[in-house]
């Protein structure tokens, strides 16, 4: 079914399922649309008779028209909400993966640290011995005091 216009411009109608409009309905449907984005009955009605471009389309499809418009504007703004997110989202997950990298090294540095205090440790217990009591000092009973690692010697750099 198609409706047509004495100008040659028309309104398709493919089995009651879609409606093709025209650039120019088009374009008077979008000013009217900033104007007033969900217009009544009454409103709707009165933009057939008022403009000569649209008086060729059955007042329910100027209501799906605006119906899909809000629908259009409603999931721009969520893309655009959820853009934003992302780009939050990402910037954060940038951070906590140089927290993670910069937290990784400090482990590896401090398990290097922990194997030379401990090899120092026992290398130190094990030549300390106390003659007057003839018992042998452990670590537990004697504070070391060991010297730091080379920090360049470190496997985590």
């Amino acid at each position: 079914m198609a409706m047509s216009c004495k100008d040659g411009k028309s309104v398709t109608l493919d089995n009651g399922k879609y409606v093709r409009y025209t650039p120019e309905q088009v374009e008077a449907l979008e000013r009217l649309y900033h104007e007033c984005p969900k217009p009544s009955s009454i409103r709707r009605q009165q933009l057939i008779r008022e403009c000569p471009i649209l008086s060729n389309i059955e007042p329910k499809q100027i209501k799906v028209w605006f119906q899909n418009r809000r629908c259009r504007e409603k999931q721009r703004k969520e893309a655009s909400r959820l853009q934003a997110v992302n780009r939050k989202l990402t910037a954060m997950n940038k951070l906590l993966m140089e927290e993670n990298d910069r937290l990784q090294k400090q482990v590896s540095q401090l398990v290097y640290e922990n194997g030379y205090f401990r090899q120092h440790t026992q290398n130190t217990t094990l030549a300390t011995k106390d003659t007057s009591c003839e018992s042998v000092v452990t670590s537990g009973q004697h504070h070391l005091t060991p010297q730091h690692p080379p920090r360049d010697a470190s496997p985590a750099g």
